[in-house]
């Protein structure tokens, strides 16, 4: 497992971009990530965490930097809108229906997508090098999530590296479905969505 320190921004990209999985912290808990376009790599996660391309009922959801570019994979009715843009970059994982056009191998048998934008200056700045991510959170199937680097190294040696550090609150992302406009909370995490 190679250690790569936060200012080292290029050589994470390198990694994730050469098809790595890369521990990465948030400001949640710490998570793994892989590059959307890389299926060789998001098997290799999916087998890290004992888990299969279909018939799985935790799906990794897609991580990216900007809210311009929800629409390249997800249906946004007016309420999503308004909570992405009240909550967006931050703590929350919001379920949508995917758009028809997105074809991608992991995502072709579901009729949702999973969207995150973290409020982390780290993983804003990684996201904007590498471009879109797979990320689910770094623990074993069944463990709490790892909130250190340094747990991750004793629990997770498997991956191809991670980029040295702590995560923020340790508490997971709120997840929270949209459809036919109205919420449905799947997760609640330390953030607390407003349903008015």
């Amino acid at each position: 497992m190679k250690k790569v320190s936060q200012p080292e921004l290029n050589k994470a990209t390198f990694l994730i971009k050469s098809g790595g999985v890369v521990a990465v912290p948030t400001e949640t808990v710490y998570g793994l990530a892989v590059k959307l376009d890389r299926p060789d790599a998001i098997q290799k996660l999916l087998s890290l965490k004992s888990r299969d391309f279909t018939g799985d009922t935790k799906f990794l959801t897609i991580m990216l930097a900007d809210k311009a570019e929800i629409p390249n994979y997800a249906i946004i009715e007016p309420l999503a809108q308004k909570i992405i843009d009240e909550n967006f970059p931050g703590e929350l994982t919001l379920i949508l229906p995917k758009n028809p056009t997105f074809r991608h191998a992991y995502f072709n048998s579901l009729d949702t997508v999973g969207i995150r934008i973290p409020n982390h200056k780290y993983m804003l700045r990684l996201i904007k090098s590498t471009g879109p991510l797979l990320v689910t959170s770094a623990n074993l199937r069944g463990e709490p999530p790892c909130l250190t680097s340094d747990e991750i190294i004793q629990k997770l040696p498997a991956i191809d590296a991670i980029v040295t550090g702590r995560s923020g609150t340790g508490s997971p992302s709120t997840v929270a479905a949209v459809q036919d406009n109205t919420i449905k909370i799947l997760r609640q995490g330390s953030l607390t969505l407003n349903n008015k």
